[in-house]
């Protein structure tokens, strides 16, 4: 009974002593929200009258593993503050095959940043997401559409990484129709893993904590 109650002691105190790692899936740039950014809402009264409009960005996997975190920069008419978004993750232009889902913003996953000469409020958002495992070096696209904000200004964008966008490939969609390239780079995002490494120190305790078992074994074998 005291072997037992040990040996579990030691796997929670392995298992606590466990570290928590964020590979990075892919980075397309960090958030620049004062040059341009792509409406992913409709309809977009602004320059689409009618029109629904969303991005897809392509990209090169630069490591192996299954997204479960989404980061990106988005703009929001100022004053008002955003509400909701959809992702799709496919192995083409606005594919659903690898995860997709629609994520309810607050002020914990959406912070605002700054406001930019255009009148828009530039937020940082970091959500988890829910994706199938991607592979080192194979092309997958990321999409983001259906953005809502409490004004329902229908004029959220996907935030533009620097002057002249990401490496990432931009395609463009209106009302269903995909319309191909954007004629800029991608926007700003990045698609991250979680994934447990064990501490040195667990390590080390896992190895003194099996000596000493087997000790207390021998003991009792001896007796």
């Amino acid at each position: 009974m005291k072997m037992r109650i040990a040996v579990l002691l030691l796997t929670i105190l392995c298992l606590a002593l466990t570290g928590f790692a964020q590979t990075i899936i892919y980075n397309d740039g960090g958030i620049d929200g004062n040059d341009n950014g792509f409406f992913v809402t409709g309809p977009n009264h602004a320059n689409f009258l009618g029109s629904v409009q969303d991005i897809s960005d392509g990209f090169i996997a630069a490591a192996s593993g299954s997204p479960n975190q989404l980061a990106w920069g988005e703009w929001i008419a100022a004053g008002t503050a955003p509400t909701s978004f959809s992702y799709e993750l496919g192995s083409s232009a606005f594919g659903t095959d690898i995860g997709s889902g629609t994520v309810t913003q607050n002020g914990t996953n959406s912070v605002k940043l700054f406001t930019n000469g255009f009148g828009y409020d530039i937020y940082s958002v970091t959500v988890p997401i829910t994706s199938a495992a991607m592979t080192a070096g194979n092309e997958y696209w990321l999409s983001i559409s259906n953005a809502s904000d409490a004004g329902s200004s229908s004029t959220e964008g996907w935030d533009l990484a620097g002057p002249n966008g990401g490496p990432a490939t931009c395609n463009f969609r209106q009302s269903g129709t995909n319309y191909g390239d954007c004629g800029i780079g991608g926007e700003s995002f990045t698609l991250s893993a979680t994934t447990t490494t064990p501490e040195p120190s667990s390590i080390l305790l896992l190895g003194s904590g099996i000596l000493g078992l087997a000790g207390v074994l021998r003991r009792k074998l001896n007796r």
